[in-house]
């Protein structure tokens, strides 16, 4: 009997690290379906079924009379063991997670009670399946609770959006897009806070939870003007957020694929993103980047104030500090301490928005000065070392992948493959292979979902240096291969803590 006890107890330890990873990844997905079914379709989600399969064996063996106890007290020992040597990976704590964290673990708490008052065989059996079903377990509770979710979330929406109504005199500037919402953001608020009394959404919080909290809890009487970030993963979704904001002015930063898995069609997106601009005042003010294919072949609107960038308003003659602010009025130099010409688009549709609440160039001129963003670039050695580890789009790729052609040394990229493309996955991959051949010395992949078209893309610019390892100390002596004068190493998308942790 002391062996079923053993048993349950190293259950107990590796099963605290498995129910807090499953209630992690569903928050990491939004609690979005179609993003955590998407995660499966990944190397890494892939690798996820291995533990599981390994587990119905022993369990189908069991069931046909062959005693694998002890082969299950192994693997759990192995597995218990691997708790103390990793950290284990937590759910960001909010009021949510902590009230999932107390479900999960009552039932675990109370399966265990019942697990140690019966006998050892059909515990073994039982404490077999509950492993099995863990993922299944923790996926029923978070979505058995949805509806309780639901209510709460369209209680603070309707609060939001009572409380807007009373804010008679607040300007809200929406931004939203593929990619580029966040800098765009940032480069409005410093370019209007002189002048107003600005408040932005917090960062990374641009669903309607995140709009509805920011103006129940930040946002008062004395605010001229709302700086609204709005980021959605269906149809439907940025319209939502234009009720809860009611934005007067769209920023329209520029649309791609991102995302096209939970959305389904790049039709779809390109609806979702106009869904800012149809949401929008006759009198209002739409903000396009006019050099994004998707949006110059795609905009219709009744809107009485448009502004093109790219074709109302354009950048000449871009440096590394400087730049032609140009309209058809004439051109205007502007110095910038911005790191990234790729950014420069973004500070356009800001600089419109500007423009448009009547400061003058002299005024911009001041406040682009007081940007300090872009690339995060820092220097180890000889290396510098961008990162980009927040980046996780094909468009930032591309971008950051021509600004290594800056650099003389080795030109190093470290990067996963992207997620949630669905069919346009392959074709994007291949067009990163083929950057990648064009711009670097070294491509080290940390996953292998789209291995082959990223070496058939390389392959294609005549490039044979790629590897495949996420082993953060073989990336790490691999790239020190490399080290020479004036190189740069590219970190980008979700790569190991580990490793950015090498070059702080």
């Amino acid at each position: 009997m002391e062996i079923i006890y053993l048993l349950l107890f190293l259950f107990i330890v590796r099963s605290i690290k498995n129910l807090l990873f499953w209630e992690y990844l569903w928050q990491l997905k939004n609690y979005h379906i179609g993003r955590f079914l998407a995660h499966f379709s990944t190397s890494k989600g892939k690798k996820l079924f291995i533990n599981p399969l390994i587990k119905i064996v022993i369990l189908a063996l069991t069931l046909i009379e062959f005693n694998l106890f002890y082969v299950l007290l192994f693997i759990y020992l192995i597995e218990s063991l691997e708790v103390f040597k990793r950290k284990v990976i937590l759910p960001q704590k909010t009021s949510k997670t902590i009230f999932l964290s107390f479900i999960i673990f009552l039932i675990f708490a109370s399966f265990i009670v019942f697990a140690s008052s019966i006998d050892p065989f059909s515990a073994f059996l039982l404490i077999l399946i509950f492993d099995i079903l863990t993922p299944i377990i923790v996926s029923l509770i978070i979505l058995l609770f949805q509806p309780i979710t639901v209510l709460l979330r369209n209680r603070t929406i309707r609060k939001a959006i009572k409380k807007r109504k009373t804010l008679d005199n607040l300007l809200v500037i929406g931004v939203t897009g593929s990619y580029g919402k966040s800098s765009t953001k940032e480069y409005l608020k410093t370019l209007l806070e002189n002048d107003f009394k600005v408040v932005t959404t917090n960062k990374n919080e641009n669903s309607e939870m995140g709009i509805s909290r920011c103006i129940l809890n930040d946002i008062n009487d004395e605010h001229e003007i709302f700086i609204c970030e709005m980021g959605a993963y269906n149809r439907g979704g940025i319209k939502l957020l234009t009720k809860i904001a009611q934005p007067k002015i769209g920023v329209l930063t520029g649309i791609n694929n991102q995302h096209l898995a939970t959305f389904g069609s790049q039709k779809n997106i390109i609806k979702a993103k106009f869904e800012l601009i149809d949401a929008l005042p006759l009198e209002g003010l739409a903000v396009l980047n006019w050099d994004n294919a998707y949006i110059k072949e795609n905009f219709k609107s009744e809107i009485a104030n448009i502004k093109y960038c790219g074709d109302d308003l354009w950048a000449e003659e871009i440096t590394e500090n400087s730049f032609n602010l140009c309209s058809p009025k004439g051109c205007h130099e502007i110095k910038h301490k911005i790191k990234g010409s790729f950014n420069i688009p973004n500070l356009l549709g800001a600089i419109s928005v500007a423009k448009k609440l009547g400061m003058t160039i002299e005024e911009i001129q001041d406040r682009v000065l007081k940007i300090e963003g872009g690339l995060n670039i820092k220097k180890r050695g000889n290396f510098d070392i961008i990162d980009a580890t927040y980046s996780s789009n094909f468009n930032g790729i591309i971008s950051h992948l021509e600004e290594l052609k800056k650099w003389k040394g080795s030109k190093i990229i470290v990067m996963p493959c992207l997620i949630e493309l669905g069919k346009d996955a392959k074709i994007a991959h291949y067009e990163i292979g083929r950057k990648i051949g064009e711009v670097c010395d070294l491509a080290i992949i940390t996953t292998n979902d789209y291995k082959k078209e990223i070496i058939r893309g390389a392959n294609h610019s005549q490039m044979k240096n790629i590897i495949f390892s996420d082993n953060a100390e073989k990336i790490y002596n691999r790239i020190n291969l490399c080290d020479k004068a004036d190189s740069v190493i590219l970190l980008e998308s979700r790569v190991s803590n580990k490793l950015i942790k090498k070059y702080e």
